[in-house]
């Protein structure tokens, strides 16, 4: 891919068992109850949106950056449900490396749902991206997704004291990769 191919509308696992498609303003509605939830904000590293139409005018912004090729949001469904959200963040070619985020909505969480979405968007950045190293960086009190993380091979590289606000606070950030000439 050249640095500004558009990523793709839509993808499968491998197994095709999950979905992935661009996550649409329409699909606010999907998301909005649980971002809302301060909980639930700060796992994500976000403030809650005030409203809904905070929330369309976040997925339009990823759109645009999906059209570009620098990042994107997909919803992601089993069959015809919505089980959760994830990203691609920062995507850097030059280099040849991603941020990944995602989140299960809470009727799927502890499922195995969130290892299976986490392998394949680490499967869509090494083959169809061609990327070498997908990071995550989680808050250390989420335990779940450093699990998830774990599970799926990835390595902790260790704590970015004082890295990310979230509102007014400052937190730090464990951060995680997986690097395709070495971990495969």
């Amino acid at each position: 891919m050249d640095v500004f191919d558009p990523l793709p509308n839509q993808w499968h696992s491998a197994d095709q068992q999950l979905m992935f498609a661009l996550t649409v303003p329409v699909e606010a509605d999907l998301f909005y109850p649980q971002w809302r939830d301060p909980a639930v904000a700060h796992q994500l590293g976000m403030t809650p949106p005030a409203n809904v139409n905070d929330v369309r005018t976040m997925l339009a912004y990823y759109i645009g950056n999906a059209q570009t090729g620098s990042a994107a949001r997909y919803t992601v469904r089993h069959g015809q449900t919505v089980i959760g959200i994830c990203g691609f963040n920062d995507i850097d070619r030059a280099d040849s490396r991603v941020e990944i985020g995602y989140e299960i909505l809470p009727a799927y969480q502890h499922r195995g749902w969130g290892s299976a979405l986490v392998a394949a968007m680490v499967d869509q950045a090494w083959q169809d991206l061609d990327l070498n190293r997908v990071g995550a960086g989680v808050l250390p009190a989420n335990t779940a997704s450093l699990a998830v993380l774990r599970h799926n091979g990835f390595t902790t590289e260790g704590t970015l004291r004082q890295f990310t606000r979230i509102g007014d606070t400052v937190y730090d950030l464990v951060m995680c990769s997986k690097v395709r000439a070495l971990d495969k």
